[in-house]
């Protein structure tokens, strides 16, 4: 696919409201990131994929890529010039795509996801993922974005749950705290999660073997 075939967002950056609104929260909300016509293309070859990986999806409904492994078209996805420039607003002019992984809730997925911050599972330096809504997410079937926190320990925390169309997107730090409902809606929600970091700070995470600079210059090789 062609740079210039790929998706474009309804802004081609971010307002000051919004840089202003993940500064001040940990996390924002663009809508319109992805045509919903492309999030059907980026399911279609994921499932392909799944079906080819030795390892498949994971009984959570998980599948992560590394940035070396993932599906060319995602690849080159994950690269749009016009989403680099939004992570260049939150991250700085240096940026790393590290990996992206598929979650699937299927229409028999009862749990939850509990609260937690994703930094506990790579430390190192800072991470910025951008959860994609591959489905529309509804507040029977989402995640919301408000290691396993205590939820007595959030009780005076406000929190804010997320719907999203197809192809709306949360950009969110990886210190801020979130969570999933269960799905109840009966049908299936596949959504993708692709994380960055900046290319500027030596990072001292061992999650990651392989990283593709799509922004400046990267101080991780």
């Amino acid at each position: 696919m062609a740079d210039d075939a790929l998706s474009t967002a309804r802004t081609n950056e971010l307002t000051a409201e919004q840089v202003s609104a993940f500064d001040r929260d940990g996390f924002v909300v663009v809508t319109g990131l992805y045509a919903p016509s492309d999030m059907l293309e980026w399911k279609r070859v994921s499932q392909e994929q799944l079906q080819r990986d030795d390892q498949g999806i994971s009984a959570s409904g998980v599948r992560v890529w590394m940035s070396d492994a993932i599906h060319p078209l995602l690849r080159t996805a994950m690269a749009d010039r016009h989403v680099v420039r939004m992570l260049t607003q939150l991250i700085g002019p240096h940026v790393e795509f590290l990996s992206a992984k598929v979650v699937l809730k299927n229409s028999s997925t009862s749990f939850a996801s509990p609260w937690h911050q994703d930094y506990f599972y790579w430390e190192g330096s800072n991470k910025l993922s951008i959860w994609i809504a591959l489905h529309h997410a509804t507040l029977h079937n989402e995640n919301a974005f408000v290691n396993r926190i205590d939820p007595k320990d959030l009780a005076d925390w406000p929190q804010q749950t997320v719907e999203l169309k197809r192809g709306d997107a949360v950009f969110f730090h990886d210190m801020a705290v979130h969570s999933s409902h269960p799905n109840t809606a009966g049908v299936d929600r596949w959504s993708l999660i692709s994380t960055y970091r900046d290319a500027s700070i030596v990072d001292a995470s061992t999650v990651w073997p392989t990283a593709m600079v799509v922004a400046g210059k990267s101080a991780n090789v």
